[in-house]
């Protein structure tokens, strides 16, 4: 049988145990035909046969980064970038919001993303009286790189309403100075007070947000998607619209806020894993805490000089006991954010009450992020076979807060990747993209070296091989959307999504890992870019 692709002279990584590497693939329609030496691929090659020649190039399987928000990644490409490479300090951060507000006429507002105040030369949070120097006659609002805490101008305070009296809101915190008046950052559900005054992109707007994020994508090798927080039916609309005109990027797997969405859900009787192999319907979760950066995420024991910070819980446990059991009971798949250890034991005991209640024979169930782990909460997750769902390029962007705002005994198991391997807990691989870049190679050195911006070493013994680092990128994120029957590995039958990077990345140090470059992505058969 003639295939349509046949690409030889190659270094292919299958993730395949069965036949881990070999020299061609060949592949017809949307499915991988066949794999194995230039010779056996040689025989697939017909008159109308695309025969491409690797020389010497790896052909990997498309890589899934199983947790990130494309719908906020596209929007973000178009607001300020804040990030410490654009604007490493206060001044170029205000300077953007200036020549920003000086574009826009007075109301508008001034949207921007991606500022770590640990990385600012100020080593602060901006407050709202940096941004009204700049943006004096339009709402202002800064988000930090984690998305947990924003910080908005006096013109966005006022029209929301908040000021000195302004109680904190269920699940959020208004920080304030020490006369108790707002310094403009909110931190957690505080963020609604001014979001909730923001016009709601319409199903248009979000779906070219979609394409452009889902272009960035594939330019990188992702081929597959999580998509960690969908919450509206304009959201939903958007990627099923894609979807129909042919136009979705990459595949998509949809995360269902419970808030907003299990209502509507359990009515329907949608449950997970309903749809096709380009967008389906995944778990249903919650968001437990904030960062561990931003010094938001539910810790057992204070945080370092902050003796009355244990970070915040979004939710009672009875209200997680709650949710999680009608999840079950709808046929979910659970998914929960948490990263400080208090919020991953609330959640593992909300996971325990409600799979006793409603047993699943396969559930899968994930901890999104699984930042702080204690030895106890290890054999919980081992024992309800919980999935780790971590981005390991955190220790490469947030580690060094990490390590400022930890003890080394706790960063001792911090995203402890190792550890899950060696433990059989399954791991994932993911980005949190926008909350830091979602370029793979920079993650996946990341989980090889642990290694931090300033080249310390986070969580000393938690490193991974190559092999567990690909795994995580690839067979395992098809495993956590239960679909590693039909991709994640170069295996005959499998949906025929394929990259091919510059060089062999088993034949490059560790720590230059992050400059294996991509040059072709093929998603579903059909080649979609090519460097």
């Amino acid at each position: 049988m003639a295939a349509d692709v046949v690409f030889l002279n190659g270094r292919v990584v299958t993730m395949d145990p069965a036949q881990p590497r070999a020299s061609g693939v060949a592949v017809l329609g949307n499915r991988i035909l066949a794999v194995g030496d230039d010779e056996t691929i040689r025989a697939a090659v017909g008159p109308n046969t695309r025969v491409i020649d690797l020389g010497g190039r790896t052909l990997l399987p498309g890589l899934n980064d199983n947790h990130c928000h494309p719908v906020y990644y596209g929007f973000n490409l178009a607001k300020i970038d804040a990030s410490p490479s654009a604007t490493p300090t206060l001044d170029s951060l205000l300077e953007r919001f200036a020549e920003a507000a000086a574009k826009e006429p007075a109301g508008n507002w001034i949207q921007g993303r991606g500022y770590d105040d640990t990385r600012l030369d100020v080593k602060r949070h901006p407050t709202r009286w940096d941004l009204d120097r700049v943006t004096p006659n339009h709402p202002a609002i800064l988000t930090r790189t984690c998305g947990h805490m924003s910080v908005v101008n006096s013109v966005a305070l006022r029209m929301a309403g908040i000021t000195a009296e302004t109680p904190d809101p269920p699940g959020g915190r208004i920080v304030r100075d020490e006369h108790g008046e707002p310094t403009g950052l909110l931190q957690e559900h505080a963020q609604d007070l001014v979001r909730k005054l923001i016009a709601p992109p319409t199903v248009a707007d979000i779906k070219e947000a979609l394409v452009a994020a889902g272009e960035r994508f594939l330019s990188m090798g992702i081929t597959s998607v999580a998509e960690a927080s969908l919450r509206t039916s304009d959201e939903l609309a958007a990627y099923q619209e894609l979807r129909r005109e042919g136009r979705l990027p990459v595949r998509v797997y949809l995360m269902m806020i419970i808030d907003n969405t299990l209502d509507a859900m359990e009515q329907l009787g949608v449950r997970t894993g309903f749809g096709d192999e380009w967008l389906r319907i995944g778990p249903a979760k919650l968001l437990q805490d904030g960062s561990g950066g931003g010094r938001t995420a539910l810790m057992s024991y204070p945080y370092p000089d902050e003796p009355d910070n244990y970070g915040i819980a979004v939710y009672t446990q009875e209200y997680l006991d709650e949710a999680f059991r009608r999840a079950a009971a709808a046929g979910f798949q659970g998914a929960a954010h948490a990263i400080g250890d208090r919020a991953i034991d609330m959640i593992l005991t909300a996971f325990e009450r409600a799979l006793e209640a409603h047993p699943q024979p396969d559930p899968r169930w994930r901890i999104e992020h699984c930042g702080l782990l204690r030895p106890d909460l290890l054999e919980r997750m081992r024992r309800l076979n919980v999935i780790a769902v971590p981005q390991p390029s955190f220790v490469y962007y947030l580690g060094d807060s990490y390590i400022r705002n930890f003890t080394k005994e706790a960063l001792a198991l911090s995203y402890p990747a190792r550890t899950w391997f060696d433990m059989g807990i399954t791991a994932v691989g993911s980005s949190g993209t926008p909350v830091v870049p979602a370029d793979p190679w920079v993650n996946i050195r990341s989980a090889v070296t642990r290694l931090t911006q300033d080249g310390q070493e986070m969580g000393a013994g938690q490193a991974v091989t190559l092999d567990e680092a690909l795994q995580m990128f690839t067979i395992n994120g098809a495993y956590a959307s239960f679909e590693e029957n039909i991709k994640g590995s170069i295996t005959p039958g499998k949906l025929a999504d394929l990259i091919v990077v510059d060089r062999d990345p088993y034949e490059v140090e560790a720590v230059d890992l992050h400059t294996v470059q991509n040059d072709l992505t093929m998603v579903d058969g059909r080649i979609v870019y090519e460097r």
